[in-house]
């Protein structure tokens, strides 16, 4: 039996917890999902397809006010039941900056007086 995975809590960079849509393309075929946390070289999926571990793939993550970011290649790290978490290995220079904006926003909350 697999025991809990210790890279998930080894992350080089904080994610953004966020909800957004995102379509995975595999070798099999497309699955539609969405986005739970993401960061500059990694999110968390929560798809109804079932991953595998080390598996390639390419997502498109479709942003509320903006283009959607493409990562061209993608390797699943883990998975547990529906969710998984997935490197980015590949995207091209114009989502990168995408990317980096997406994760650089702050939600700012009005101040009380």
């Amino acid at each position: 039996m697999d025991g809990p995975v210790p890279e998930m809590n080894r992350r080089k960079e904080t994610r953004k917890v966020v909800s957004v849509n995102t379509i995975v393309a595999d070798k099999v075929g497309l699955a539609r999902g969405h986005v739970t946390n993401i960061s500059r070289r990694g999110c968390e999926l929560s798809l109804t397809k079932t991953l595998r571990r080390e598996q390639f793939l390419t997502l498109k993550v479709y942003l509320q006010d903006g283009p959607a970011i493409q990562i061209d290649l993608g390797k699943v790290r883990w998975v547990e039941e529906e969710r998984a978490g997935v490197v980015f290995l590949r995207l091209s220079q114009q989502h990168k900056l995408g990317l980096y904006r997406l994760c650089a926003e702050q939600i700012t909350l009005p101040l009380e007086a």
